[in-house]
């Protein structure tokens, strides 16, 4: 839901609106689908490690949206043929001249995060161009001096395993994902709120990851 980010909603479905502190004018609707770790990384354009280092709102003169163009430096390109050492992806949402547009289910990048990222299209007009939203979006927090993956709700991965081998009469279905909690199938991850959660380095997730595009 596009919304005032005095008034979310939780819908089922996502619905896309754009509004103000009075109003809101419905646009068009979507819903997110759940997916597998195994596709949000083979289906991505790129997959790389970097840290945001710009975040420019803009109103789009056709269609009255707020946009925000985030730029990331390239720390480490896991897959794709980028050559740059930055990139720039458009994001639908954003704060501008005191407005705040959110996309429910849509969590944009912030200024000075660190994060792995799995960019379905560095070309396309998208909502958000990450895979999956939310399922192709991890951050990457220090923890005693250790480069630690966590999700974008803040909660430590602690395994990625590859469900693709599963048989399709046995292995769950996908589900619809709402708001910003949703978590690509074979993604384990624990709570905070737990003692003596070790979550994965940034250099074991992208190993793992490597490993899964090559099998």
């Amino acid at each position: 839901m596009l919304s005032n980010h005095s008034a979310p909603t939780r819908p089922s479905q996502i619905a896309v609106l754009l509004s103000c502190a009075f109003f809101s004018i419905p646009l068009f609707a979507t819903t997110l689908i759940g997916m597998d770790i195994d596709n949000v990384a083979k289906k991505a354009e790129i997959v790389f490690e970097g840290e945001v280092i710009q975040s420019q709102a803009q109103l789009d003169s056709n269609s009255g949206i707020i946009n925000t163009y985030i730029t990331f430096r390239i720390v480490d390109l896991v897959k794709g043929g980028f050559s740059g050492d930055s990139i720039e992806l458009k994001f639908a949402g954003g704060e501008l001249n005191g407005e705040i547009v959110e996309v429910s289910g849509s969590t944009l990048p912030k200024l000075g995060e660190s994060g792995i990222y799995f960019v379905e299209s560095t070309s396309a007009d998208m909502l958000n161009p990450l895979m999956g939203w939310s399922q192709g979006h991890f951050l990457i927090k220090n923890e005693g001096g250790r480069r630690k993956v966590h999700t974008v709700d803040d909660n430590p991965v602690t395994q990625i395993q590859s469900v693709s081998a599963i048989p399709l009469v046995i292995k769950a279905p996908n589900k619809l994902i709402q708001d910003n909690e949703g978590i690509a199938a074979g993604v384990t991850v624990r709570s905070r709120a737990l003692t003596n959660t070790e979550a994965l380095s940034a250099d074991d997730f992208k190993r793992q990851i490597l490993d899964m595009l090559e099998n």
